[in-house]
């Protein structure tokens, strides 16, 4: 499993029956998936045989079949908490049935201690502490044209005295909720690739640029939010598919915007710093 964590390919999670891991995102998947015993391994919503060579054989199989949408997933906050804000882009309409998104924040390298029973002493990975879009996840509906963009937010709460910073990841997937429950798509990052904190008590500093537009597509009228790292000024700019500037304002807050001439637009948040975030977005009519 490994080679594919830290390629990017695979998000996993490790959903705990019951000790000190136990929490009502573990109940809620072993639900979803109908599991009544332990251990379990599901890939790509199907039972896998607990073999490593099963795992790579599954993986490697799914891999070969093209994403039909894409995860971009930010997460603004510091060791107590903050917000997921999540875009998720169907370049063709999905599968038939419900599709939703889960993300789920997850502790690596926890040593664990007695009250793990069996486990004690081990390195436990991919534990689930928070649970941004909640334990049922959000449902996603997409109505077309396509490529059609959905955003979705929720805030999160940690505990630093528990869950050290330094070892949470971010495990973001969409699935069908029915049928063979396929996963569309999955995202695996570290929490600090966007956001970051300073010296405990110190208050925290956002290091990344962040830049999203919504409803996409659009009729002609939207919105622009943005953010900058904590002391930086930037700007953001609107193009047309020509590469001509239709619009420029100052970065650090939501702008609402009405373009009435249809086509594909590109925004483009520019920091001081010299970090650069980028949107689409379509106006039909």
């Amino acid at each position: 499993m490994n080679p594919f964590v830290l390629s990017g390919d695979v998000a996993p999670v490790y959903m705990f029956h019951n000790g000190p891991a136990s929490c009502a995102y573990n109940w809620g998947r072993q639900s979803f998936y109908g599991i009544t015993t332990t251990p379990t391994v599901k890939i790509d919503g199907s039972a896998a045989s607990s073999s490593p060579s099963s795992y790579s054989a599954a993986i490697t199989s799914r891999l070969s079949v093209p994403a039909i949408v894409d995860i971009d997933v930010n997460m603004v906050g510091d060791e107590n908490g903050g917000t997921a804000y999540i875009s998720v882009t169907a370049e063709q309409a999905p599968p038939s049935g419900t599709v939703k998104i889960w993300s789920v924040i997850l502790e690596d390298h926890e040593i664990a201690t007695s009250a793990w029973g069996n486990y004690n002493g081990m390195e436990m990975m991919w534990i689930p502490v928070a649970v941004p879009l909640g334990t049922g996840g959000s449902v996603l509906n997409f109505t077309g044209p396509y490529p059609e963009t959905i955003q979705v937010s929720g805030g999160y709460t940690l505990n630093p005295a528990q869950h050290p910073y330094d070892n949470l990841n971010v495990a973001t997937y969409v699935q069908m909720a029915s049928g063979t429950k396929e996963v569309l798509n999955a995202s695996f990052i570290d929490l600090h690739d966007t956001t970051a904190i300073s010296d405990p008590g110190v208050a925290s500093v956002e290091t990344t640029c962040l830049v999203s537009a919504w409803p996409n597509p659009t009729t002609g009228v939207f919105s622009v939010s943005s953010v900058l790292p904590s002391g930086a000024t930037g700007t953001v700019e609107i193009f047309d598919m020509a590469g001509r500037s239709v619009n420029l304002f100052t970065a650090g807050s939501v702008e609402n915007m009405c373009m009435n001439e249809p086509g594909l637009y590109f925004i483009r948040l520019t920091a001081s710093t010299g970090e650069v975030a980028t949107r689409q977005i379509a106006v039909i009519r």
